[in-house]
């Protein structure tokens, strides 16, 4: 999963990739980009009771998009709309906090509108160029019907991840690079001193919307913490009354706004999370782990952490029943401990 930064002249982009990467893999054409481990109590767990040789949580990919757009017109150059384009969730980094650097006072609604109205303005003149076109063409069935839907929705000033789509009308639309179909993060930049300011206590909570999620970072904040141990960590956020970094907060939700979750894998080798999309089967789950897996799926032994918890040991589980045998068509929860493991689970 890629999570692209983008955002306005002095909203300090870089500065927050910066502070959630801050071991970031390098650039390529003007883009910069780290991969971040998802936290996971769960695997966390796994490892204590395992202790195994290696320890594997999900990941995400973090992109600085490149340049800013203009905070006048709201406009982005065509590369970072491209950059953009080639990610699977927008975070729009607002600044709100007073920047001397900027001319223009900050305004963190005026700034999330204008956003907002430039990807809507976008996608809208993409599709009406294909509903013309298809008119012209006597086209008919689904893939007008919902493109009709998504200009009248548009026009009407709302982003296309609000419209409701099913996986059918998304289909029809592959082929077209919208940008209002992607989910959002709405990320306000606070200054240190405005981490503590009460008039900024709306910015701070983490509010959901249909496909979107707004919530607050101070950079400068999480670039300290991000540089100092676990136990200089642990005093310094309980002295800013928090319980874990803002980073650790926004990539679990930046992964769960994509409807991802994880499946888990303990041994004594490994204890992994394995990150799909809510709805996989078992069977197309096996792929994740390995194609042959999944190819001569039979089924998979599986369980809780909190029962491995309950009885012990995974051969305690089994002696008291506790260990599920699902087969093919079994839809994965988060959370499952699964064993792909032996020949008459799956055979190839």
């Amino acid at each position: 999963m890629r999570v692209g930064l983008c955002g306005y002249p002095g909203s300090g982009k870089s500065t927050v990739f910066a502070a959630l990467a801050p071991d970031a893999a390098g650039s390529k054409a003007g883009v910069s980009y780290g991969n971040i481990k998802v936290p996971d109590a769960r695997v966390d767990r796994l490892t204590e009771l395992f202790g195994p040789k290696k320890t594997v949580y999900a990941e995400i990919t973090f992109v600085d998009v490149g340049g800013a757009g203009r905070a006048d017109t709201g406009a982005f150059p065509p590369d970072v709309l491209q950059h953009m384009r080639n990610v699977d969730v927008l975070a729009h980094v607002v600044m709100a906090f007073d920047n001397p650097m900027i001319a223009r006072e900050r305004d963190p609604s005026r700034d999330v509108n204008l956003f907002n109205d430039e990807l809507n303005l976008i996608d809208l003149e993409i599709l009406e160029r294909r509903l013309t076109r298809m008119r012209k063409e006597g086209k008919k069935g689904r893939e007008v019907d919902v493109t009709q839907r998504c200009v009248d929705h548009l026009s009407e000033g709302e982003a296309l991840r609000t419209l409701g789509l099913d996986d059918d009308d998304v289909a029809t639309l592959q082929n077209v690079q919208l940008l209002s179909i992607k989910p959002v993060i709405t990320l306000y930049n606070l200054s240190e001193d405005g981490w503590d300011d009460p008039t900024n206590a709306p910015l701070r909570q983490v509010t959901t919307a249909t496909n979107s999620l707004d919530m607050a970072i101070s950079a400068l904040i999480e670039s300290e913490i991000a540089e100092m141990d676990d136990d200089d960590q642990a005093e310094f956020l309980e002295s800013l009354g928090l319980d874990e970094p803002a980073r650790n907060v926004f990539v679990r939700n930046a992964y769960r706004l994509l409807d991802l979750i994880s499946f888990l894998t303990a041994g004594p080798d490994e204890c992994r999370a394995w990150p799909i999309r809510r709805g996989l089967t078992a069977q197309r789950a096996a792929g994740k782990v390995h194609s042959d897996i999944e190819r001569g799926f039979i089924r998979a032994e599986i369980y809780r952490l909190e029962q491995l918890e309950e009885y012990g040991s995974e051969s305690a589980l089994k002696s008291a029943g506790k260990m599920r045998l699902e087969g093919k068509t079994y839809v994965m929860v988060d959370g499952d401990v699964v064993n792909y493991g032996s020949t008459y689970r799956f055979n190839v």
